[in-house]
């Protein structure tokens, strides 16, 4: 029975302790819990059912406690890379909530840090990898049989978000505690999954507007474009402030065309020859490839459900017995690419993926000093 550590005492602190608490994972208990909040702590491990948790006030006595074999991080966002490096240093496991880090300089030593420790399960809490639907989609992709991608698009404009929940929490909206905004945050998962499924891009140019019709001073609308080098173009598009919003993925190949819409309708069109062969032999002006067409209603999958499977996978990878879902090295190229849409949306110019870490940093620290001017 492995023993896990949680790391923080937050909203989703208290969802993970109810997936331990609801039978959800096999294989493991919560152990521990630390917080500066011990009395919060105490009060959520009962509401979940859980006995025989050691509360610290301190996350580093947690670790050196001898208690936990892995640990879930779920502290602010600013504070994940120096906490999952506290661990891996203990030689104890580690969960990172999303996003892994908030800077590509630190996402890309605690990839060395992960390889340097191999019988370490360390992974990212992108959940939505878990999703039976979004792992089709990958699979079907990977798999090479639509061919060369022509165009991915994700517009994700229905993650809502009031001005009470920016309130909850002081860290919410802030440049400085947070990060980021709907890119780093909220569609974080959505932007995973697209890089996961048509690939990191060459190049990035973004515009983002800041507080849209929201108390905050982060980004809560943002659209991306995405060059890749094949010559293939994307885009990605997210906001908190529209609603109803739209959930709609579409990818384009050579050989068809993927959509997924509300993570529960997936249309599969396949075409009868690649597309260029059609228009290169085809006499008539204006017809198109023939093609057939399915499409299959999923249900839409609780978060709970994919967490617990993210967690489960977690648990399954310190035994040994499965990869980890999302490796630090995926985390930190979803990272990385977030970065590089900042650095486009800052200055204004197309950003390739492999932009120098360093120039970020001091960008980053621009943003974070204007911010508190501000204040």
């Amino acid at each position: 029975m492995k023993r896990i550590g949680i790391a923080g005492i937050g909203q989703i602190a208290g969802d993970y302790m109810s997936i331990f608490g609801d039978g959800m994972v096999n294989g493991a208990i919560i152990s521990a819990l630390s917080s500066r909040n011990t009395g919060k702590a105490e009060e959520t491990a009962v509401k979940c059912g859980l006995t025989d948790v050691r509360i610290f006030d301190s996350y580093t006595d947690m670790l050196d406690s001898g208690l936990v074999d892995g640990v879930i991080i779920t502290t602010p966002h600013t504070l994940h890379a120096k906490m999952a490096e506290d661990a891996i240093e203990r030689g104890i496991s580690v969960l990172v909530d999303k996003p892994l880090g908030v800077s590509t300089v630190e996402v890309e030593k605690l990839v060395a840090l992960a390889d340097e420790r191999p019988d370490l399960a360390t992974g990212v809490m992108v959940n939505r990898r878990a999703n039976s639907l979004y792992k089709k989609v990958r699979d079907m992709v990977s798999s090479g049989g639509f061919g060369e991608l022509r165009r991915s698009s994700w517009q994700i404009t229905n993650l809502y978000r009031t001005y009470a929940y920016y309130r909850s929490g002081s860290w919410r909206g802030s440049w400085k505690t947070e990060a980021g905004g709907v890119l780093m945050n909220q569609a974080v998962h959505q932007f995973d999954l697209l890089l996961w499924i048509a690939g990191m891009p060459e190049r990035i140019s973004a515009y983002t507007a800041e507080g849209l019709h929201r108390p905050v001073t982060t980004e809560n609308d943002a659209t991306l474009v995405l060059f890749y080098g094949n010559g293939a173009t994307g885009t990605f598009t997210a906001s908190t402030h529209e609603c109803p919003g739209t959930n709609r993925l579409e990818l384009s190949f050579e050989k068809g065309q993927v959509i997924v819409e509300d993570d529960s309708r997936l249309t599969v069109r396949t075409l009868s020859m690649p597309e260029e062969d059609f228009a290169r032999t085809e006499a008539g002006y204006f017809t198109k490839v023939p093609w057939t067409e399915t499409i299959e209603e999923i249900p839409a999958v609780p978060n709970k459900v994919e967490q617990a499977a993210t967690i489960q996978n977690f648990v399954d990878a310190i035994e040994g017995n499965k990869e980890i879902q999302c490796s630090f090295r995926g985390g930190r190229d979803t990272v990385r690419a977030v970065n590089a849409a900042y650095l486009s949306a800052w200055t204004g110019r197309t950003v390739g993926i492999g932009f120098d870490p360093l120039e970020y940093e001091e960008a980053y620290i621009k943003k974070v000093s204007e911010e508190e001017g501000k204040k």
